[in-house]
C-alpha cells in the first residue's frame, strides 16, 4: 500500500462516512487515516450526491474509483457447503444457485448475485457464501455517483466483507488465534460475522441498530431523540435523570442476543468452529455505554469493543471516537487494494 491513497465511501442509513488511507510508511510502520462524516438521513438523492462531493473535497480526494456496499433485510446471505466435483467443467455458479433456490422464496431474477469461496473444510468439501441484493437497492446507490465527475463505481460488495477487511487489517492481535463473533451495530442494521483465526466462516444481517436503543430511551423517559442519543453515551446525564441503562438494554437487546446465540450454535453444529473465544462490538452502536458488559453477562463470553483508530499502526485522525463509525468505509478502501 506504500505511496497509495485508498478511498472508502460508506453510505449508511444515517451517516455518510468517507475515509482516506494513505500508504503504509515503511519507516514509521504507520498508516495515515483521515475521515469525515455527515448525517444524510433526511436528505434526498440530489442532496446525498452533493454531500459525497463535499466530503471528498474536504479530504482532498482526487479522481478515483470506489467500491460500494449493501446490507440489511433485503440482502440475502447463505453459507453453503459443497462437495468437490471431479468434473471440473461443472458450473459452480449453477450448483450454488440450485442449493440456494431450495431455501429461499425471493425471485433471484430481480437481484444481483455473487458468491465467495471462504474456506476449505476438507479435501472433499468447501464452504461458500452466496449473496444476493435487489437490483433496485444497488442501482439507487449507483445513481448517487452519476453526477460526480471525479469518482466512479468499480464494484459492489456487502458490508460484512468490508468489515472483515478492516478487522483483519486493524483489529487487535487476538484476531490471529481466536474464534470471534464480530458485531457491527449501525443505525438500523447490525452485521454479525464469525471469524476463525481471521478466516470468515459465517455472516448474517439483522434488523437491529442503535436507533432501536435511542427510540426506547426517548419513549420510556419521554425525552427528545437528540437527548436520548446523548443519554445512552454519557454517564453524567444518566445520573442527572436517574436513568437505568441496564433496564433499557434488557428491553432492546433480546433479538441481538438471540441472534448471537443461534449464530454460535449454528457454527459449532456445522463444525466451522469449536467454540467462540470472544465477542467484539464495533459501529456507532458500540458507543452505547454498558452494551459490552451486558452481552458478556448474558452469554457468558468475553466481550470487548473495537475502534479501528485505537491502533498503534494508525495516525492522522482528528476524532478518535469517530473510528467506531468507520469499519465499513475502511474496509471498502482496502477492497481496492485486494484487486
Amino acid at each position: 500500500m506504500e505511496d497509495r491513497k485508498l478511498i472508502g465511501i460508506d453510505l449508511g442509513n444515517k451517516f455518510l462516512k468517507v475515509c482516506k488511507i494513505s500508504g503504509y510508511n515503511q519507516k514509521t510502520k504507520n498508516y495515515s487515516i483521515v475521515s469525515a462524516m455527515v448525517d444524510i438521513s433526511a436528505l434526498d438523492q440530489s442532496a446525498k450526491s452533493l454531500s459525497i462531493s463535499t466530503l471528498l473535497n474536504k479530504l482532498d480526494v482526487e479522481k478515483d474509483n470506489v467500491f460500494l456496499s449493501v446490507s440489511g433485510k433485503d440482502v440475502i446471505n447463505r453459507d453453503i457447503v459443497l462437495h468437490r466435483n471431479k468434473n471440473k467443467s461443472k458450473n459452480i455458479k449453477n450448483e450454488i444457485k440450485v442449493e440456494v433456490e431450495n431455501t429461499i422464496t425471493e425471485n433471484l431474477q430481480n437481484m444481483y448475485t455473487s458468491y465467495t469461496i471462504v474456506r476449505n473444510i476438507s479435501d472433499k468439501e468447501y464452504s461458500v457464501i452466496f449473496s444476493a441484493a435487489p437490483k433496485e437497492l444497488i442501482n439507487s446507490k449507483f445513481s448517487l455517483f452519476s453526477s460526480l465527475e471525479d469518482i466512479s463505481v468499480s464494484g459492489v460488495t456487502i458490508d460484512s466483507f468490508a468489515l472483515v477487511n478492516a478487522f483483519n487489517q486493524f483489529g487487535p492481535d487476538f484476531k490471529n488465534s481466536e474464534s470471534i463473533v464480530l458485531i457491527n451495530i449501525g443505525h438500523k442494521v447490525t452485521n454479525v460475522v464469525v471469524l476463525n483465526n481471521k478466516e470468515l466462516v459465517f455472516l448474517k444481517d439483522i434488523d437491529f441498530g442503535g436507533n432501536d436503543i435511542t427510540n426506547e430511551i426517548s419513549s420510556f423517559y419521554t425525552i427528545p431523540i437528540q437527548l436520548a442519543e446523548e443519554v445512552k453515551r454519557r454517564e453524567d446525564l444518566r445520573q442527572q435523570l436517574n436513568f437505568n441503562m441496564k433496564s433499557i438494554l434488557k428491553k432492546t437487546l433480546p433479538s441481538l442476543v438471540e441472534t448471537l446465540f443461534r449464530t454460535i450454535e449454528h457454527c459449532v453444529t456445522r463444525q466451522f468452529i469449536i467454540a467462540i473465544d470472544r465477542i467484539v462490538i464495533t459501529g456507532g452502536g458500540a458507543l452505547t455505554d454498558g452494551i459490552d458488559s451486558f452481552i458478556e453477562e448474558t452469554l457468558g463470553i468475553p466481550t470487548t469493543k473495537w475502534n479501528p483508530l485505537d491502533n498503534n499502526k494508525v495516525v492522522g485522525y482528528s476524532n478518535k471516537n469517530a473510528g467506531f463509525f468507520l469499519p465499513v468505509s475502511l474496509g471498502l478502501a482496502l477492497e481496492k487494494e485486494k484487486q
